[in-house]
């Protein structure tokens, strides 16, 4: 069974050659697709240098990127994969177990931040939950290609595209939690403060499920680029 493994990127020169080698060397059959959308720095120059990685070129939009790597990809069961984390060793196993019975839509890994706060323990206690609230993009939700087509993809929504798609999934079938973790960069928390990042990740999820449009929360999320420049003026 074929996996694509798909990898939504933007300006991300510092992560991805170290998240693509790490991804080259896992056991199993996959298949991975790099989806850039308008990166201007070194991203698309360090991603020609992997030659078993196929390359595309998207409107700026995690959820127009990973769409657009969904219709390339050939693989049975697709693997949405954020630049800057790696799958454990064993997830071509572990996802072909999960996805083995025919009810089965997909799932997510588990959690652990690259970060020795032990504030993240919590973090990664959370994430063994197998509910909307607590599984993000940064866990590598995958799933069933043909699943994926029948809910018609992520919304192209600029914000909780992740959190989103998982409440259609979830009426399609059975959304499984892997009991393995993938290992994400704690960048967003050490650029924007860990307090500060924890607290706003928390309001915005809240309020996206009271019902409050994702484009008006997307302007209360600190994005890492602008936020490390305001804080220098």
């Amino acid at each position: 069974m074929l996996i694509s493994i798909i990898i939504p990127s933007l300006n991300e020169e510092t992560h991805i050659a170290k998240t693509l080698r790490h991804t080259l060397k896992l056991k199993g059959n996959f298949e991975i697709l790099v989806v850039d959308g308008g990166s201007n720095d070194r991203t698309l120059e360090i991603v020609k240098d992997f030659s078993e990685v196929k390359r595309l070129c998207s409107p700026k939009g995690r959820a127009l990127q990973m769409n657009l790597g969904a219709r390339h990809a050939q693989g049975e069961i697709l693997v949405f994969l954020h630049a800057d984390t790696f799958l454990p060793k064993e997830a071509y196993a572990s996802i072909y177990q999960l996805c083995k019975a025919k009810n089965t839509v997909g799932g997510s890994f588990r959690l652990v931040v690259d970060d020795p706060n032990p504030i993240f323990k919590i973090y990664t206690w959370f994430s063994q939950w197998n509910l909307e609230f607590f599984t993000y993009g940064d866990h590598a939700l995958f799933i069933k290609k043909r699943v994926f087509e029948t809910v018609t993809g992520f919304k192209p929504i600029p914000f909780m595209e992740d959190v989103e798609i998982q409440h259609r999934l979830r009426r399609e079938g059975r959304f499984k939690k892997s009991k393995l973790a993938v290992v994400t960069s704690g960048r967003r928390f050490r650029n924007n403060g860990l307090i500060f990042q924890i607290t706003v990740d928390f309001l915005l999820v809240m309020l996206f499920k009271l019902g409050i449009a994702p484009k008006r929360l997307k302007k209360y999320y600190p994005d890492n680029i602008s936020f490390k420049n305001r804080n220098k003026k």
